[in-house]
């Protein structure tokens, strides 16, 4: 209790200074200590449950998070850093049996998240019912959706101002409503990944993680619109994410290569 009530004044006393010279575009601020605060206007609560019951159940490394507040309009979680490379750094220096040795790990990961069940049923949502975090739809929440169709249904109108209604009702058509709700981090990219060698030491940024249709960690891994595709790291997606979905891929690409951009 003492180390919270710490941790919350020091958390108020840095908003203060966001608030009043004007830094709140730092969304990752290194503190002393070997702490971390992040800084959205996501809500930060939804994410620090979610990283916690990833740490509860599974092994999947995850950031130790301390305190998740609010003030101001701007939410903030306070971590624990973590020490290590970042993948998107180190991939291209790695050699071919730590690359392996990772991706058999993120497969792994992968696996355990969709070992997991939703309580929510068929519903597409954050994890606990609430509304869904996703930069491929929207920069503002969305749903919780009740099933794979309406979410779906969503996908379409998150594309009417970039495409013509002939065409959105046939790319609709095509589109399965039947795939399995998996428990989905969301952004799989190297910047969200930390490994020491061969070895994966954390996976963070998990707030655009939620209760999905099962295809949507490999679109969300694949969709990286504003940086250089790697076919190694390609390659890598395929390989620890278990399945073929890319038909759901190119799919979901007759949507957002129309809407990049947009938000």
């Amino acid at each position: 209790m003492f180390l919270a009530a710490i941790l919350n004044i020091y958390i108020w006393i840095r908003a203060w200074c966001i608030y009043i010279f004007g830094i709140s575009e730092a969304r990752i601020v290194l503190l002393p200590f070997g702490l971390v605060l992040k800084v959205t206007t996501q809500n930060i609560a939804h994410e620090g449950h979610t990283i916690e019951f990833v740490r509860k159940h599974t092994s999947i490394p995850v950031p130790c998070v301390f305190v998740a507040a609010e003030w101001c309009g701007r939410k903030y979680l306070l971590m624990k850093k973590v020490e290590g490379d970042n993948l998107e750094w180190a991939w291209q220096h790695l050699d071919a049996e730590q690359r392996s040795n990772i991706v058999l790990q993120l497969r792994s990961f992968v696996l355990q998240l969709r070992a997991l069940r939703s309580p929510h049923g068929p519903a597409v949502c954050g994890l606990n019912g609430v509304t869904c975090i996703d930069s491929r739809i929207s920069s503002q929440p969305v749903g919780p959706f009740p099933n794979e169709s309406a979410f779906n249904d969503g996908l379409i109108v998150a594309a009417k101002l970039h495409l013509c209604d002939e065409i959105l009702a046939d790319i609709r058509s095509r589109m399965r409503n039947d795939h399995r709700i998996a428990l989905t981090h969301g952004d799989l990219a190297p910047r969200n990944i930390f490994v020491r060698g061969g070895t994966v030491v954390a996976v963070i940024d998990w707030e655009e993680s939620g209760w999905y249709p099962e295809h949507w960690e490999f679109v969300k891994a694949v969709y990286f619109p504003f940086y250089k595709r790697d076919e190694a790291w390609l390659q890598a997606i395929r390989d620890f994410i278990p399945e073929n979905y890319e038909k759901d891929w190119v799919m979901d690409r007759e949507l957002s290569d129309r809407m990049v951009g947009a938000f």
